[in-house]
């Protein structure tokens, strides 16, 4: 039997699923961590950690994936205190910081990528899609099958707003002339 998904469809694939959820982030960050400690001896960035921090910046709080970060960055130090005989150099923590840092920024501006894909994305449905509207007053029916005037469904569901005029077609209907008086100069 499928699982239903409850996501809209116009949502990336990482925000779906197992990617969102916060067990599947910490034990992809766990395993990732593992395969950094393999790899410690390259002594390169730890660019395996950039995928689970950015899901977790993207698809949970700014705190959690703060703490994935500080998690992270404390592996390899970790791996040297318990598996190395020599000391920290001054070399090394200040990788290990630089490390730190980088990670941290990395998600804050994922985070914030995130929110503002997301606002951005409900905006756009907000006025996508067939609006049934009445071909005579031009009224729109909402979600609650109430009838409202065009200017007033917009209003609410955008930031645009109305000023009334006539075209110089409809002052000819209503008054008879082609444009409005000039006003009289005092």
């Amino acid at each position: 039997m499928p699982i239903p998904t409850f996501s809209q469809p116009d949502q990336p694939v990482f925000e779906r699923g197992l990617w969102s959820r916060a067990w599947f982030i910490i034990l992809l960050c766990l395993a990732l961590a593992a395969v950094d400690w393999e790899l410690i001896p390259l002594k390169i960035f730890p660019f395996v950690f950039i995928f689970p921090l950015m899901l977790a910046a993207w698809n949970r709080s700014l705190p959690f994936a703060m703490i994935c970060a500080v998690g992270l960055s404390l592996t390899r130090l970790s791996h040297q205190f318990f598996f190395d005989e020599r000391p920290f150099t001054a070399d090394e923590v200040a990788a290990a910081l630089v490390r730190f840092f980088v990670l941290l920024l990395l998600a804050a501006l994922t985070n914030q990528l995130g929110k503002q894909t997301r606002q951005l994305r409900h905006r756009v449905r907000l006025l996508e899609g067939i609006l049934p509207i009445c071909s005579h007053c031009k009224s729109i029916r909402d979600k609650h099958n109430n009838w409202v005037q065009l200017e007033e469904y917009i209003t609410a569901h955008s930031t645009a707003q109305f000023s009334h005029s006539l075209c110089p077609t409809c002052f000819r209907e209503f008054y008879g002339q082609e444009s409005a008086p000039e006003p009289a100069a005092k």
